[in-house]
Formats: structure tokens, C-alpha cells, sequence
């Protein structure tokens, strides 16, 4: 895809939901969801199918209109909402997701009140990662070039976030930058190396590019 800035309301309409999943974010779900997922701000649905095909019973919900159009086409259960109330019963999910979100918001507090509201278990979320400071070092996070973002999350200000909604929350850095770095910068037989040592934890990552969040309902254990 073309860089450069971009609004995310518009930038995704001529893509291929399935290239815009991520398999981690998969993971990081499917290891912590309970079987019924609400994929809140689902996009064009991607993840939702993903974890469709995993066995989960997913429901997605958008406020654009042809996302959920998207969303329909790779087929996974979609509608739209208003984005503020959501149409479910209390406890009506096991899980909500609320993949690459937050950011968004001129008021996510207000969105994972709702969550929890409708989750029986947790709520799971990602958001870019703003903790760090890279100084002059001339690196750029494709998340920088959205022009409608509203948050920029830290470790601290994202659990701040979910300690308001949630009885308990867990904020951990993801998505390590080093090894993404150094798949780029160093010759072959070196990336051998420095894979080898990181898969022994030799290599220890100093940035990271994603938050992952969960904030638990009361105090019982998901799945």
C-alpha cells in the first residue's frame, strides 16, 4: 500500500480485509476469548473471520457502513452501530475485542464501559505504542501517519484507561521493533544469529510498537 498520511475512515476501502490481519493480534485473542467475541470497530472484518475460522462465534460491528459491507463479503455477521450504544444485552458476550480502536476515540472510556457492559468475562484491546522516545532516531511507526487519531496510549495512560472500567487489567508492550529491525539491517547469516539468540532470549527488545491490553469482569477467570 502507498505511504503517506491517512485517514483510516477511508484509507482501507480498496483492500483485502485478510492482508490487514495480523497473525499475533490473532493469538493474543484466541489465547484469552472466551467462545462468543464481540469484534468491536471490526473494520472490514478481517479478524473476525480469522477467528471464525478457529472455532470462535464471532459477531462484528462498525460505524462504516462500508466496512460492514466488506465485513458481509468475507462473510462474517456484521452490522453497523452508532458508536456509542451497543445493542446487546448485558453479559450477552464472553469476550469483546477492540483490535486497533481505542486511538480513535475522542472518549474511549465511554466505548469500553459499553464493553464491559456486554462482556461476561474480559476485554481485550491493542492500541499503537506511544511509550517510547526515539529522539532524533529516524523511525517511523505506520500508525504516525494516521490523521484521525485522537489517543496516543502509554503503558501507564492505557492502564489508567482500563483500571476505570474493568476490576482488573493487564497492559504489556508487544510487537518487539529490534527484531523487526534487524530482519532489515543485517546480512543473512547474521539475522540466523540474532534469530537464534532471541528465540534463547539472548536478545532482549527494547522498543515495541503495539500495547495489548485485558481488563477482566469481577473477578472470574476467562475460559
Amino acid at each position: 500500500m502507498p505511504r503517506g498520511p491517512r485517514d483510516t475512515r477511508t484509507w482501507y476501502r480498496e483492500t483485502d480485509p485478510m492482508s490487514q490481519v495480523d497473525p499475533e493480534l490473532v493469538e493474543f485473542v484466541a489465547e484469552r476469548a472466551g467462545r462468543r467475541v464481540l469484534d468491536l470497530g471490526c473494520g472490514l472484518g478481517g479478524y473476525s473471520r480469522a477467528l471464525g475460522d478457529r472455532g470462535f462465534d464471532c459477531y462484528a460491528l462498525d460505524v462504516i457502513d462500508e466496512y460492514v459491507k466488506a465485513a458481509r463479503g468475507i462473510g462474517v455477521r456484521a452490522d453497523s452501530y452508532d458508536g456509542e450504544r451497543l445493542s446487546l444485552a448485558d453479559d450477552a458476550m464472553d469476550t469483546v475485542i477492540l483490535i486497533e480502536v481505542l486511538e480513535h476515540l475522542e472518549d474511549p472510556g465511554a466505548l469500553l464501559r459499553e464493553a464491559a457492559r456486554v462482556a461476561g468475562h474480559n476485554v481485550l484491546v491493542s492500541t499503537p505504542n506511544c511509550t517510547q522516545d526515539f529522539g532524533s532516531v529516524p523511525i517511523e511507526f505506520s500508525h504516525m501517519l494516521d490523521v484521525d487519531h485522537r489517543q496516543f496510549f502509554t503503558v501507564d495512560s492505557l492502564r489508567e484507561l482500563l483500571q476505570a472500567s474493568f476490576a482488573r487489567c493487564e497492559v504489556t508492550q508487544s510487537h518487539p521493533i529490534d527484531h523487526m529491525l534487524a530482519g532489515l539491517v543485517l546480512p543473512r547469516p547474521l539475522q540466523r544469529v540474532y534469530g537464534a539468540l532471541a528465540r534463547v532470549d539472548s536478545t532482549r527488545p527494547r522498543y515495541f510498537s503495539r500495547l495489548l491490553g485485558q481488563g477482566w469482569i469481577g473477578d472470574r477467570p476467562t475460559r
